[in-house]
């Protein structure tokens, strides 16, 4: 998907991986991305419409962009964050386990 550019709308979501608990899981289907220039450069959104009809933006990361590269559009995902490690160089990231459903298409 192309980047959004600053006339483009984005996807009103609610943001789900701010200040979580580790375990704590999101599902749903993954509707799509938006990608732009954020405070700390480019920064990817991906949405995913949970069972109760709301849209949650799950802001990326390395595991995560890493992750969903393989999820096809449209599927059912299950997005567990599991908790904090020390990167290679020292740093605290956070880490996700990313599966999914490509027989639950919407």
């Amino acid at each position: 998907m192309a980047r959004k550019s600053a006339t483009q709308t984005f996807t009103k979501t609610t943001t789900w991986n701010k200040d979580l608990a580790e375990g704590a899981t999101l599902e749903g289907y993954y509707t799509g991305k938006e990608e732009f220039e954020g405070q700390y450069g480019h920064s990817i959104k991906y949405i995913i419409e949970g069972t109760d009809g709301t849209n949650f933006g799950v802001y990326g990361s390395a595991t995560l962009d890493r992750q969903f590269k393989n999820v096809p559009e449209g599927v059912y995902v299950w997005i567990t964050y599991d908790g904090e490690v020390k990167s290679k160089n020292g740093r605290t990231v956070k880490q996700y386990s990313v599966d999914y459903d490509d027989e639950l298409v919407k």
